[in-house]
């Protein structure tokens, strides 16, 4: 294989892309081999809680993998933007470490599944409940961050309005608002919009 076709594949656009591809491909496959599951009514963490068939595969595919991969993703796009623009200020980098410590508790999310009869309450179920709260609150101040902190860089300046909408969508369909008739749908739309910010940041990288 040439250096270019390797470069692409070890970029962080093609990184973040393949964590998002590889979660909603998880999500929909385990969703529709499981009887009665709804993506409407329930919750993501139900097709990798004990007890569930497959619930292992599911949090390997579901959490662990796209996790890692957008740790990776952020971790080199953060690289790549400071080579193009400059060093981040302090404000911004404080950011942008906290937004990629939120990849890693979507990570840990897996590897702490909770109880499919026993819910979210009891023994690991309420580590993976605070492991899904570190990672919205992660990002959400650290997208607050890398918006005040923008200051001279241009890369971060180009991207302050995407990430703003980010950090909103995350916080109202997470936490706020609930889609009418699909209690559930809200947490996979924040889930797809934080892949997709950071889509973008790693395309933006490459510029």
């Amino acid at each position: 294989m040439s250096p270019a076709p390797m470069s692409r594949l070890s970029s962080p656009a093609f990184a973040a892309g393949l964590a998002l591809l590889v979660f909603i491909g998880a999500l929909l496959g385990f969703g529709a081999a499981l009887d009665g599951f709804s993506h409407a009514q329930h919750p993501v963490a139900l097709l990798g809680a004990r007890g569930v068939p497959h619930w292992w595969a599911f949090d390997a595919l579901g959490f662990v993998l796209p996790g890692l991969l957008a740790w990776w993703a952020m971790v080199s796009a953060g690289r790549a933007r400071e080579r193009a623009g400059g060093a981040f200020g302090i404000v911004a980098r404080i950011g942008w470490t906290l937004c990629t410590l939120s990849t890693l508790a979507f990570a840990l999310q897996g590897l702490l599944p909770v109880d499919a009869t026993r819910g979210l309450g009891y023994g690991l179920g309420r580590l993976h409940v605070a492991a899904w709260t570190v990672w919205w609150i992660a990002f959400v101040a650290g997208a607050t961050c890398l918006v005040a902190g923008a200051g001279t860089h241009a890369g971060l300046r180009r991207t302050r309005i995407a990430t703003a909408l980010a950090a909103i969508v995350i916080v109202a369909f997470a936490l706020l608002f609930a889609v009418p008739g699909a209690n559930a749908l809200g947490q996979r739309l924040a889930y797809v919009a934080w892949f997709a910010w950071m889509l973008g940041m790693a395309r933006g990288s490459l510029r």
